[in-house]
Formats: structure tokens, C-alpha cells, sequence
């Protein structure tokens, strides 16, 4: 993508006052050139590679540090919140949520429709059949559904047909009784025998990583690699076992068979290293893939599906970090 389109777009959208004349360096310094790089290729960053930077970054930030890692990508790119930017996965696990709260306040004969039928019609104080957000909000509050504003915005505006900010709760709660009819746990029993993930020893695993930051997963993605004589991407148990105690990682032989087997698919004695990574790395929420999407999105103006490491230098925002408001380091010292 152009350079000039990143530009546009970044400093009308998020940093108009970040206009400047000044000749940009074209250079990414530390550690973000390291990692930007090592997902390049040809000088271009694709979609995936983009999303797979944000899934190390992800790897090393614990689960409650949510509003944190939204704020870093957020921040950094220029984007910002509100209900249309609020990805559709997330608003269907809000429903989910929904759905479940309601059905827990569900008793005897009653459908999950008519629970809900019941609770807005508690708040519709003019019996018009409509709510408005406000009121809205204030029914989910009494069933525990504590969401954030502009995610329970996109779930009203979801069902806002005519956008007139009332909301027809009959044609609301009949979803919720269509969606009830077939949750009997009584009717077409599922059982199935799966695999649990060896959790507290992938924690193990990770734990050590973290403590590298951002370089441990790909530091052991290159042992792996070099273990990898014929170049199959598979290791056996001789290879794993060494490339695991090679990166530092003390597992007792008890914990290694867990994950070894676990991640032994087929039984072949052999295990996807990438898939073993991708496993201790763990997936992005929806709410985090969303945004960065999001932030992958803006930065590819031309919509051709990669974006260069010198579209990214430029975007980078420094002015949210503590040492250069300070003064201490420079723009280029903090890139």
C-alpha cells in the first residue's frame, strides 16, 4: 500500500495535529523492527502475519489485561471504539450471554421468550411495546448482564430495525423463545469423547516464554526449526524432548507424555511443532481479533491485503508513551 494513503488516512482519522512537512525515517528501530520483520515477506506485511504479530503479543498478556491490550492497538493505530466497531463475534457471545442469564430465570412451562417478554415489560412504563437503550440496559442489569456501553449499543442497534432508538421487545423475546425451543438438555442427547488440553502444563510452558516478552515463543520456534532435519515440520519425541530442554523448559516425564500425546494427532509418534506453538500461544479473543482487525484494516488503505514495515513506522503513534511526553526519548529512539 501507498504511503501516502497510510498517511491520509491515519492523521485525518486519528492524529490531525501530527501533521508535519518533516522527511519521516523509513527505519524501524528495536525490538518492533526485529518482530515487524520477521513476519515480512518481500517487504510486505499480509493480513495473516499481521494478525499472527498481535497473537505473540496476545500470548504474553494475561486474560485481565483485556481492556490493555484493546487500549495498545487502539491507541497505537488510531482507532476508536463504539458500536460499530464492536465485531460481530462478540455481539452474538453477548447474546450468548443473553440467552444464558435468561434461561437460568426460566421455570416450568415458561419459555425463554416469555421470561424476557416479562422483564421488559417491567421497565415499558408506557405499554407502548418498545424500549428505549436506557431502559434496556437497566432490564439486562437485573439478570446480571453487565457489558460494556457501546457492546450492548451494537446489540440494541442490531435489533433497532427502523434505527429509531426503540426497540419492538416482542419481536426481541420471540428470537429468544425460537433460540429456547431446541436448548432441552432431554431431547437428542450429545456424547462424545474428546481430548482435554494439558492446561497446566501448556502454563508451564508458556511461563517460561513469558518471561522472554515477546522474543520466547519465536526463540523456540527456531529450535524447533533447526531439530527439524528433514524439514517436515514434525519433530518425534527424541527431537521435542531436546528442543524443549534446549530453550530452558523443565518438564517432569509425566508432563512431557501429556503433551506429547495430546499433540500427537494420529498417533504416529510425531507431533506439528506449529501446532504445539499455536496451542501454548493460544488463540485472540474475539474482542481482541476484532480490533485487530480493525487496525489491520486502516492501515491497508488500498485494500490490497498487505500493508509495508514503512506504512507501519509512520502509523505507530508515540504520543501516548509516558518517555516521550516526558521528553526522554525521541520518536525514533521509542520505535
Amino acid at each position: 500500500m501507498a504511503l501516502a494513503d497510510v498517511l491520509a488516512c491515519y492523521r485525518a482519522a486519528a492524529h490531525p495535529r501530527c501533521v508535519s512537512h518533516e522527511k519521516r525515517e523509513c527505519t524501524i528501530f528495536g525490538d518492533f523492527e526485529e518482530l515487524m520483520s520477521q513476519h515480512a515477506q518481500d517487504g510486505k506485511i499480509s493480513e495473516a502475519a499481521f494478525i499472527d504479530y498481535y497473537s505473540c503479543v496476545n500470548a504474553v498478556m494475561p486474560a485481565e489485561k483485556e481492556s490493555y491490550f484493546i487500549d495498545l492497538v487502539a491507541k497505537v493505530w488510531g482507532l476508536t471504539g463504539g458500536p460499530k466497531s464492536v465485531p460481530a463475534p462478540r455481539i452474538r457471545e453477548i447474546e450468548d450471554v443473553i440467552f444464558e442469564k435468561v434461561r437460568q430465570r426460566t421455570y416450568g412451562s415458561d419459555d425463554e421468550g416469555k421470561t424476557l417478554r416479562k422483564l421488559f415489560q417491567h421497565f415499558d412504563l408506557d405499554g407502548f411495546g418498545t424500549i428505549e437503550f436506557s431502559e434496556f440496559t437497566k432490564a439486562l442489569e437485573t439478570v446480571g448482564c453487565l457489558f460494556k456501553e457501546h457492546e450492548l449499543r451494537a446489540v440494541f442497534d442490531k435489533f433497532d430495525r427502523d434505527g429509531n432508538n426503540k426497540l419492538d421487545y416482542e419481536e426481541f423475546s420471540n428470537l429468544f423463545a425460537i433460540r429456547g425451543s431446541g436448548n432441552n438438555p432431554n431431547v437428542n442427547p450429545v456424547f462424545g469423547i474428546t481430548r482435554k488440553a494439558p492446561n497446566q502444563v501448556l502454563s508451564k510452558v508458556l511461563a517460561t516464554l513469558s518471561n522472554r516478552g515477546m522474543h520466547g515463543i519465536r526463540g523456540l520456534s527456531i529450535v524447533f526449526r533447526r531439530m527439524d532435519n528433514n524439514g517436515d515440520r514434525k519433530l518425534d519425541r527424541g527431537e521435542f524432548s531436546w528442543g524443549l530442554r534446549e530453550n530452558g523448559h523443565v518438564l517432569s516425564p509425566s508432563e512431557f507424555e501429556r503433551i506429547f500425546k495430546y499433540f500427537d494427532k494420529n498417533n504416529d509418534g510425531k507431533i506439528s511443532y506449529d501446532e504445539f506453538l499455536r496451542g501454548v500461544r493460544g488463540d485472540l479473543s474475539d474482542e481482541r481479533a476484532g480490533w485487530v482487525d480493525k487496525a489491520f484494516a486502516k492501515l491497508d488503505a488500498s485494500g490490497d491485503g498487505s500493508i509495508s514495515l514503512e506504512d507501519l513506522t509512520d502509523a505507530y503513534d508515540v504520543s501516548f508513551h509516558p518517555k516521550y511526553r516526558s521528553g526522554e526519548m525521541s520518536k525514533k529512539e521509542i520505535l
